[in-house]
């Protein structure tokens, strides 16, 4: 086996007793490699997962979403899923207002790490969900808004600027127009709605 994965028998023995400290991750690719396995690397920070925090984070934006929503007298659904003709995915937060036939599509993301994916998921929901939000739940929306909700980060304020081009052809609006819309919808919207951090922590 040390000969199929490239390597030393001393390092395939160290590796086999649980002896780590000294081993480079290229060596534990290329014995999985060789073992036709999957190398998953489960990275911890202060004692707990990192996609905990992420869950954590992604969760909080999701508690403070849904009570502005609430607030301003929407119907809220979270992980609204759809399939249609094999196409599926999920809304992280669909909600309706009632009084104006409004439909919402908002992309929740507690760091942005792929623009790109996020655009066409977000694209394709647009396309899709007024659809099915219409069959099953007969919520026939006149406008339809899209709306990216992130943390206000210094990191993702840098991403936006840095893209400012594209964020101004797909997602427009700021914050402040997006919450004036939010409380006052007037037709559809697309745009980032950012939280910061301090209004964050306060979500339980």
């Amino acid at each position: 086996m040390a000969r199929r994965a490239g390597v030393s028998q001393s390092a395939y023995s160290r590796i086999e007793r649980g002896r780590l400290a000294s081993v480079k991750v290229s060596t534990l690719a290329r014995i999985a490699c060789s073992l036709d396995a999957e190398l998953v690397l489960d990275l911890r920070y202060q004692g707990g997962r990192i996609d905990r925090l992420i869950d954590r984070a992604h969760a909080a934006l999701v508690q403070y979403l849904l009570r502005q929503l609430e607030a301003a007298g929407w119907q809220s659904i979270v992980e609204f899923s759809f399939n249609v003709f094999g196409e599926r995915g999920s809304v992280d937060v669909l909600a309706w207002h009632a009084p104006t036939r409004t439909l919402l599509i908002v992309e929740v993301k507690s760091r942005i790490l792929d623009l790109q994916a996020l655009l066409l998921s977000l694209g394709r929901k647009l396309r899709l969900v007024p659809n099915e939000a219409r069959r099953e739940l007969g919520w026939d929306a006149e406008a339809v808004g899209r709306i990216l909700l992130v943390p206000g980060s210094t990191e993702a304020r840098r991403l936006i600027e840095r893209h400012r081009a594209i964020f101004d052809a797909s997602l427009p609006a700021g914050t402040p127009a997006v919450c004036q819309w939010i409380r006052d919808p007037r037709g559809p919207i697309a745009g980032v709605w950012l939280v910061s951090r301090e209004v964050l922590r306060d979500v339980r």
